[in-house]
C-alpha cells in the first residue's frame, strides 16, 4: 500500500486554510520533504506517506483535526479520545453507535447518524444547525477516516455497498475509487452516506488497547497505508503485480495466482471500476515516481524496476503519465 501516490489536489486541500492560521504552506511542505513548487503542477503526485505526514503536521500546527473545514475547530486529541472509547466495545455496531454519540455530545465536525433498514446500514453525515456546507474535502476526510478506522478495528475489509455524496463530482473524482476502495459512488445525492450490509455490524472488535496505542503514534499514516483493501480484487491484483514488477505478470498469471479465471478477474476488476491494464499502469506510475524521488537511482534502474525492457519505452510512458520525461520531472521537483 505504501506505493500509492496522491494527486497534488489533495495537498491543496490540506493546506487550504493554513495561511488563515498564519502558517506558510511552503514551509509545511518542506518539513515533509515535498518540494513546494509541486503545487504549481496539477498533474503531479506525491507518495501516500508524504501526504499523510503533511496532513498530520498541518493538523498539529493549526491545532485543528479537521483543518479549518468546519467551525468551531476540532481540538487536538479529539480523535484519540474517541478511539479509546470505541476500542472498548464488542462489535462494530456498538463502536459506530459510540462514534455517533460522541459527536452528538460535542457537536463539532460533521453530524453522524447510524440509520438501519432491514438489510442495510447507512452512516449519514450531515451538518449541525449553525453550519454552512463545507467544501468536499471535509466529507472526504471524515468519511474516509471512519471507514478505514472501522476496517482497522475489525481487521476486516468492510466492503461498502454504496457511497452517496451531496455535491457534484469534483475534478479529482477518479481518485474516489481509491478513497472508498472501489465502492460505487453517486454524486449530487440527497445525503452524504456510507452504505454497507447490516450484518457487518456484528463484526467483532479485533484490536486491543495495546495495538491502539501503537496505531495512535502515526494515525494518519496508519489510516492511509494500512492493508485495508487486500480482500478487494484491486488490492489483491496490485499486491501480486508489486511482488514481481520486473517480470510483470500477465492477466492469466494473476488470475491463476488468485485461483480464478482471466474472464472472472477482468469482470471483478471492472465491477470495482478499473481495467487490468489501467491498474498495471497506475502501479508502474506510482512506483516510478517513488523511485525518482531517490536521487541515487538512475532512470535506467527505475525503468528496470518498473518492468520496462527499454529505457526509451519507460520514458515515453512516463511522459504520457505526467507530461514530463523522468529527467525533467526529477529536475523540476527534486
Amino acid at each position: 500500500m505504501q506505493d500509492f501516490s496522491i494527486p497534488v489536489s489533495f495537498l491543496h486541500a490540506v493546506l487550504r486554510f493554513a495561511p488563515a492560521h498564519g502558517l506558510s504552506p511552503d514551509k509545511l511542505l518542506q518539513r515533509c520533504g515535498i518540494p513546494p513548487k509541486i503545487l504549481q503542477d496539477e498533474t503531479a503526485r506525491v507518495s501516500a506517506r508524504q501526504y499523510a505526514d503533511l496532513q498530520t503536521l498541518a493538523m498539529r500546527e493549526m491545532g485543528d483535526e479537521i483543518l479549518g473545514y468546519t467551525q468551531p475547530a476540532m481540538k487536538l486529541g479529539t480523535g484519540a479520545a474517541l478511539s479509546h472509547w470505541m476500542i472498548h466495545t464488542r462489535n462494530l455496531g456498538q463502536a459506530l453507535k459510540r462514534y455517533c454519540h460522541f459527536y452528538g455530545m460535542i457537536e463539532r465536525g460533521l453530524k453522524p447518524q447510524l440509520l438501519l433498514t432491514a438489510d442495510m446500514a447507512h452512516l449519514r453525515f450531515s451538518l449541525w444547525d449553525t453550519q454552512t456546507q463545507p467544501e468536499p474535502y471535509a466529507f472526504e476526510m471524515v468519511m474516509f477516516g471512519l471507514h478505514r478506522f472501522a476496517s482497522w478495528l475489525t481487521r476486516h475489509n468492510l466492503r461498502l455497498s454504496q457511497v452517496t455524496l451531496n455535491y457534484p463530482a469534483p475534478e479529482h473524482a477518479r481518485e474516489y475509487r481509491a478513497i472508498f476502495l472501489g465502492a460505487p459512488i453517486t454524486f449530487s445525492a440527497e445525503h452524504c452516506e456510507l452504505q454497507f450490509r447490516r450484518d457487518l455490524l456484528q463484526k467483532p472488535i479485533r484490536q486491543t488497547q495495546e495495538t491502539l496505542d501503537e496505531f495512535l503514534r502515526h494515525p494518519q499514516r496508519n489510516l492511509l497505508l494500512g492493508n485495508y483493501n487486500l480482500q478487494s480484487w484491486i488490492g489483491r491484483t496490485r499486491s501480486i503485480l508489486r511482488q514481481n514488477m520486473i517480470e510483470m505478470p500477465t492477466l492469466v498469471d494473476v488470475a491463476e495466482s488468485l485461483g480464478t479465471s482471466p474472464k472472472r478477474l477482468r469482470q471483478q476488476l471492472g465491477d470495482e471500476g478499473i481495467r487490468y491494464g489501467e491498474l498495471k499502469e497506475q502501479l508502474r506510475r506510482d512506483v516510478a515516481m517513488q523511485h525518482l524521488a531517490d536521487g541515487e537511482m538512475s532512470v535506467e534502474q527505475v525503468a528496470f524496476l518498473t518492468g520496462f525492457a527499454e529505457s526509451a519505452t519507460f520514458i515515453r510512458a512516463f511522459r504520457k503519465w505526467t507530461g514530463y520525461t523522468p529527467h525533467a520531472y526529477r529536475k523540476k521537483y527534486y
